[in-house]
């Protein structure tokens, strides 16, 4: 018989909605991962959830982080919803506002989570993101665009984040909840991408020396073969012949 998930939802109502977005929230789940950035949109007929999203370099939209299971998300969605309804109508002081992610009570340990990585590395990359991680914990949540960064100290692994318009600093939108999986998905994703490099420059240097075999070759082919005369040119025949 399968344990249901636990998660928890903040919700922070906008009081004066400029757009369509009318708060934000953030889940953790299952203790396994804190996600911030989720909305509630006003829609035709009424406001539903959205994962925090990126946008790609065609345009289209991909999620950041979400629950695997649909029966989770529905569940997690009605959460938030009503948890807003909740919210919007308490006096700003009376609202409930600590993250979800300070609750360290039912935070797993390393040892207590699987995780599977998927590392794509750019055929150039530009700036200093290495390649880009994709992070899956338990077959319960993933998290995307996590990415290797070549930093001041060297690389390291950096989850997706956000620009704060008020401070200008970048937060966490998706994480895991315990320092001990964060270690050893970002040791595992390092020793990955140091090994793809190492087999990617391998490969390389190996084409480059048949190249360079094949054109010694060819120079020394070219230096051994006799010199030929040019032929004759052919007259033509004149007018007179």
């Amino acid at each position: 018989m399968d344990m249901k998930t636990s998660f928890e939802v903040r919700v922070y109502p906008i009081d004066e909605p400029m757009g369509s977005t009318l708060g934000f929230a953030s889940v953790s789940i299952g203790g396994l991962a804190a996600i911030r950035g989720v909305r509630v949109v006003q829609g035709e007929h009424e406001p539903f959830v959205t994962m925090p999203k990126v946008k790609d370099k065609k345009g289209n939209y991909h999620e950041i982080a979400s629950p695997l299971n649909d029966d989770l998300r529905k569940e997690i969605y009605d959460a938030v919803l009503a948890e807003y309804e909740k919210q919007s109508f308490l006096p700003l002081e009376d609202r409930a506002y600590e993250d979800t992610d300070k609750d360290t009570r039912f935070i797993k340990n390393a040892e207590d989570v699987k995780h599977k990585l998927d590392i794509f590395i750019p055929i150039d990359p530009k700036g200093s993101t290495q390649a880009y991680v994709n992070i899956v914990l338990d077959d319960i949540v993933s998290i995307r665009s996590a990415r290797i960064v070549n930093g001041e100290k060297g690389l390291f692994l950096s989850m997706p984040q956000s620009k704060d318009n008020k401070t200008g600093d970048f937060k966490d939108i998706a994480f895991p909840l315990s320092g001990d999986v964060r270690k050893a998905i970002s040791k595992e994703a390092l020793e990955i991408f140091a090994q793809r490099v190492a087999e990617r420059d391998s490969k390389k240097q190996g084409i480059g020396e048949k190249i360079a075999a094949g054109v010694e070759k060819a120079m020394q082919y070219s230096a051994a073969a006799p010199t030929r005369a040019p032929a004759a040119a052919k007259s033509s025949p004149g007018l007179g012949d």
